[in-house]
């Protein structure tokens, strides 16, 4: 029995250095990844293996900064050899404008960061290839963005999943009003699971989640994280989950920067933007408040700014059961680039949000948009 347990121990070891040995292969090959300048930026070539968490960390910034900057898809893999432009803060901007004319007119440049490993000396760029990236950056300038508003087929019908759990209801009338009787499934929903407490959800959040999802054409709507119980370790001492007036969620195949930006617009709710995890908060309340918290799951909160934090509601690290956070497996992801349950990295496409800001409480609750939206 001595020597089943001995063995059983040594084996358990063996497992541990290999994830360790693991984890320094992929960090040393996005190390030794081929690293070139374009222009002011660095561009970034893609190894075999390598992933946007592990060249996010590399470069200091977030995997949505460089998947917008690069145009890439939420959860479109990674393909050996692909040039990333690598966004410095404050100069997205620039940034996506030289990664649309490196990917579609590939520059000479590129292909001296493709040749620098083999230590072959490139050529004068060819004019007609220079007015061609220049076409091809003005026309990026001038791409509408996407909005991903849609009108619904069945309008109030919503599909709520939680992991393995599902809800199909009428939740609002074509009015806009709650129906009552879909009440009782949104609480289940929203229950907290690790414990399966649950507290009757405040009708109006039910409202405003049946009003995001005719918005996004009822898109699926993910939820992370609902009615939370009171915890003395929690950042957020006085915690609108706490009593069933937040939801913490993502809608499928949308930017959590389009979510988030639409949930902005209703009068007397809570947004939260969290651009290194993976979904938008939103919560009902008697003001209008918008925050930012850079912290990462199980981190404590960053916020930007002081405003940010008198308004926050929780911390990332507040979160339970928030599976695919960054730097966590994820699920993988349909052709179209939308998520089959939970996106790894949330599929937010903008990287530095407007700064929180307080907003005129006196607009009442006369209704549940602010006007002019």
């Amino acid at each position: 029995m001595s020597n089943v347990v001995h063995m059983q121990a040594e084996a358990s070891k063996l497992g541990r250095r290999l994830v360790r040995w693991a984890a320094a292969m992929a960090l040393a090959a996005v190390a030794s990844a081929p690293v070139y300048a374009e222009g002011a930026e660095v561009v970034h070539v893609v190894a075999r293996g390598q992933t946007l968490v592990r060249i996010a960390q590399r470069y200091r910034t977030t995997v949505e900064a460089i998947r917008q900057t690069n145009g890439l898809k939420p959860g479109e893999l990674l393909k050996p050899g692909l040039h990333l432009v690598i966004p410095e803060k404050g100069k997205e901007a620039e940034a996506a404008k030289r990664a649309a004319a490196l990917h579609s007119g590939k520059p000479e440049s590129a292909k001296k960061g493709a040749e620098a490993g083999k230590g072959s000396a490139a050529g004068k760029k060819n004019e007609g290839k220079k007015k061609d990236a220049k076409a091809l950056a003005a026309e990026a300038r001038n791409r509408k963005p996407a909005t991903y508003a849609q009108k619904p087929k069945r309008p109030g019908f919503v599909r709520i999943v939680r992991g393995t759990e599902k809800l199909e209801a009428q939740l609002i009338t074509r009015g806009g009003r709650l129906v009552p009787s879909a009440l009782p499934g949104v609480t289940r929903m929203l229950r907290h699971t690790a414990s399966n407490a649950k507290i009757p959800i405040d009708p109006r959040l039910a409202t405003l989640l049946g009003m995001v999802s005719d918005h996004f054409g009822g898109r699926t709507i993910h939820v992370v994280s609902g009615y939370r119980p009171v915890t003395p370790t929690q950042y957020t001492k006085h915690s609108n989950h706490n009593v069933g007036r937040a939801v913490d969620f993502m809608v499928e195949g949308v930017p959590n920067t389009v979510v988030r930006d639409f949930c902005r617009t209703f009068r007397n709710a809570g947004v939260g933007y969290y651009p290194n995890s993976t979904f938008v908060h939103m919560d009902v309340r008697s003001t209008k408040v918008y925050w930012v918290d850079y912290s990462r799951p199980g981190e404590a909160p960053r916020y930007d700014s002081p405003v940010a934090q008198a308004a926050a509601d929780e911390a990332a690290g507040d979160v339970d059961n928030a599976p695919g956070a960054v730097g966590a497996p994820g699920p993988e992801a349909k052709k179209d680039g939308s998520p089959t349950s939970v996106p790894q990295d949330g599929g937010s496409n903008g990287t530095h949000p407007p700064p929180s800001q307080p907003v005129d409480p006196t607009t009442g609750n006369r209704s549940s948009q602010a006007p002019g939206r």
